[in-house]
């Protein structure tokens, strides 16, 4: 085996060495936003967001988004949206091992596009001055067939692999509750996400507010703490702190 050859192999060891312990250890990164929304008219509003994600420890891109969607207010307690995102991802770095526990593949992170199509119905009621929400939504994600690196231990090389094409169905469900502060801008909120396959896949939990500069200047801010169910997904739990502007026309 050749020098190169032979760094790779004991940086691909070393990895998989670590693999384990960086599964079992919190993520930390920060999302940012921003986004535009227009009335059309009492009851039909269309938008369009960007979003920027980041994770290890914030030294790394997680993925960005683009998308664009309406909603459609059917009363004061009920609403619809519908919408379609593109999502460049960096997909995580993947070990598997053979059955004998011995390791098989170390697959390197890659980016690779996805399209997403969601469809939501929002139900809310007043309490005084708290505000009570539970949003239902239905997200299908496609992922195309795209191609990255891995190192193959029993033949001690780098070489190409197919990430096969994959759809994927989410039912996202999200409790919301905001508080509107008496004569103050700022509304803060708390929340609980649950992102269900066939089975719990994680859960979101959500704490922050808006702040209103403007009636058309709108800041959000917030903290994230998502736990993933370890019998579904390898990915460590994350915390995220969460910045975002919306303009509405």
């Amino acid at each position: 085996m050749g020098r190169s050859k032979g760094i790779i192999a004991v940086l691909a060891v070393a990895a998989a060495m670590a693999a384990p312990q960086v599964m079992r250890a919190d993520d930390t990164g920060m999302v940012l936003g921003v986004g535009v929304e227009e009335k059309l008219n009492k009851k039909v509003s269309i938008q369009a967001d960007a979003e920027l994600r980041t994770r290890n420890d914030f030294r790394t891109v997680d993925h960005f988004v683009i998308g664009a969607g309406a909603k459609y207010k059917f009363n004061k307690w009920l609403k619809a949206d519908a919408g379609y995102q593109m999502l460049l991802n960096n997909n995580r770095e993947r070990l598997t091992l053979h059955e004998d526990g011995s390791y098989n593949n170390w697959r390197l992170s890659y980016y690779g596009v996805r399209h997403r199509f969601y469809v939501s119905l929002t139900g809310d009621v007043n309490l005084g001055r708290f505000n009570l929400s539970l949003r239902e939504r239905w997200q299908y994600t496609y992922r195309p067939e795209q191609y990255a690196s891995r190192y193959d231990f029993d033949n001690e090389q780098m070489e190409g692999c197919v990430v096969k094409g994959k759809g994927k169905n989410v039912l996202r469900s999200r409790l919301k509750l905001e508080y509107n502060i008496p004569h103050c801008k700022f509304t803060p909120s708390l929340g609980v996400e649950l992102y269900t396959t066939r089975s719990l896949e994680k859960t979101k939990l959500t704490l922050g507010g808006s702040y209103t500069l403007h009636k058309h200047h709108v800041l959000e801010m917030g903290y994230i703490y998502q736990l993933h169910n370890s019998s579904v997904t390898t990915d460590p739990n994350t915390h995220h702190i969460v910045l975002g502007y919306n303009y509405k026309f």
